[in-house]
């Protein structure tokens, strides 16, 4: 594969996306809301109900030390709680605390303001349907679920 490979460009492109719109994008929330992109993914990932340190870890892509620091100054602001369920002492879960879901609930639409300015309003809805598929297969093949991305979507047989 080389560097004019259709395939090898897509990649590329991506990363680019990644590295530049998703920088601009959560430079933009942060000074407007305060609230840091990693902060907000946590949030995320926890206002629908508690969640399990280690997946959250997983599905954050930080090992459980870095997760459990993000969590501990999350906890110090008063966005998330630690909980340790009665049924399983050995297991650690995050929830989101009032204060959490008022911040995630005032910089979701900063954030959504901010992706339809810098990547949204450039693509089609058939194109971003193409993404989403082909993202979610990707992920879905490398073992990897990630809700929104992956779900409704099922690997089909080789």
């Amino acid at each position: 594969m080389g560097m004019d490979n259709p395939k090898w460009v897509a990649f590329y492109g991506m990363l680019q996306v990644d590295a530049h719109i998703v920088d601009r994008v959560g430079q933009r929330m942060e000074r407007e809301t305060g609230l840091p992109p990693a902060w907000y993914e946590v949030l995320a990932q926890i206002h629908k109900g508690p969640c399990r340190m280690g997946e959250l870890a997983e599905s954050l892509v930080l090992s459980r030390g870095g997760a459990t620091r993000l969590i501990a100054r999350m906890e110090e602001d008063g966005l998330v709680e630690r909980e340790i369920p009665k049924e399983d002492r050995r297991a650690t879960y995050a929830r989101i605390t009032d204060k959490g879901a008022e911040a995630f609930d005032r910089a979701t639409p900063v954030l959504m303001a901010a992706v339809e300015e810098l990547f949204s309003q450039y693509i089609t809805d058939e194109e971003a349907d193409v993404l989403r598929a082909v993202y979610a297969r990707v992920l879905l093949r490398n073992g990897i679920v990630c809700a929104p991305v992956t779900d409704g979507y099922e690997l089909e047989a080789q």
